[in-house]
């Protein structure tokens, strides 16, 4: 797709994922107009975007509404990445995790069908399946959520598909598996990739939640990104598709993985009880994605690891040896 002329809106632009996006469509040529709160996004992630001509930024909170509508005029494209992003926070707070996850959604979208805007593109959320024990996660199979969270972002995708049908919105959900890479931030909140990789720089052993077996479907940032352009490119209106690197790896692997890309293998796995509202086991099917926006995951496991990981190195001048 050619993004030269298009005005594109990213929420959430100052997040992890959000600005690896900004950056891309930049690249691409679009013009990005783009809303942080700046409750957990950092302005420090938009150090590229900011001296871009075509990037504007603006402070603000998807829950209010006329701020969003004066910022919606003539928005082709809306990619709503703003979110409460915690799955352990949201059992602490499930009102605010509902305000800002479905209250927020519903001013994205009454804000996007006032303003005519062509397409909204949802970051949802592989929680939204919940535990359930079929493998791997197909779109049309059964969804319980086990946090606030995964409810929010299943309530969400509903919004996203009902005002589709009602209001013809071009709206297509992409359910994220566990994405990682440049920009996630060590903190309690956190992937776990991110986490232990503060651990790892500071020499202390790796915690794993539970006894190590629970399975993910780590994805790359990069290919996450990809997904969003060809969900751009790609008319899939009313959809809701699964983006996964389809490489289910557990707990364990991933924590000796990540020791031995850094040369940390003497460092420990210490198992400790698990967390309310994490889910035992979790990766994607992502064939329909493949068929109806041609999303093919360029970066498995190690691949991503390790570019991350020299990423890190260079950005904070870290001593750390990659293998």
């Amino acid at each position: 797709m050619d993004f030269h002329g298009k005005r594109v809106l990213i929420t959430g632009v100052a997040g992890f994922i959000g600005s690896n996006l900004a950056d891309r469509l930049l690249e691409l040529g679009a013009n990005v107009i783009s809303v942080d709160n700046l409750f957990n996004g950092r302005l420090e992630n938009l150090d590229i975007a900011l001296k871009n001509k075509n990037f504007e930024f603006h402070k603000g909170d998807i829950r209010d509404l006329n701020f969003l509508l004066d910022l919606f005029k003539d928005v082709d494209i809306v990619y709503h990445q703003a979110a409460f992003t915690s799955v352990p926070q949201s059992v602490i707070m499930p009102n605010n995790c509902n305000d800002v996850n479905v209250n927020g959604v519903l001013n994205i979208l009454n804000a996007a069908r006032r303003m005519d805007v062509e397409k909204i593109i949802f970051a949802s959320s592989s929680s939204v399946y919940g535990d359930t024990p079929t493998l791997p996660k197909r779109e049309d199979m059964r969804r319980l959520p086990i946090s606030p969270y995964g409810v929010a972002k299943l309530a969400s995708e509903a919004y996203m598909q009902v005002y589709h049908q009602v209001y013809g919105l071009k709206t297509t959900s992409l359910r994220y598996f566990n994405v990682f890479g440049p920009r996630q931030r060590d903190s309690p909140y956190s992937g776990v990739i991110a986490i232990w990789l503060g651990r790892i720089i500071r020499d202390d052993d790796l915690i794993v939640f539970g006894d190590g077996k629970n399975s993910r479907d780590f994805t790359y940032i990069k290919d996450v990104v990809q997904a969003n352009i060809l969900a751009a490119e790609h008319d899939a209106p009313g959809e809701i598709l699964n983006i996964g690197a389809n490489l289910p790896i557990t707990l364990t692997e991933l924590a000796k993985l990540m020791l031995k890309i850094t040369n940390k293998e003497h460092l420990n796995i210490i198992y400790t009880d698990p967390r309310p509202g994490d889910i035992i086991h979790s990766y994607a099917d992502i064939s329909k994605a493949m068929e109806l926006i041609k999303f093919k995951p360029q970066y498995n496991q190690e691949q991503g690891l390790k570019d991350y990981f020299k990423w890190y190195i260079n950005k904070y001048e870290i001593e750390l040896q990659i293998n």
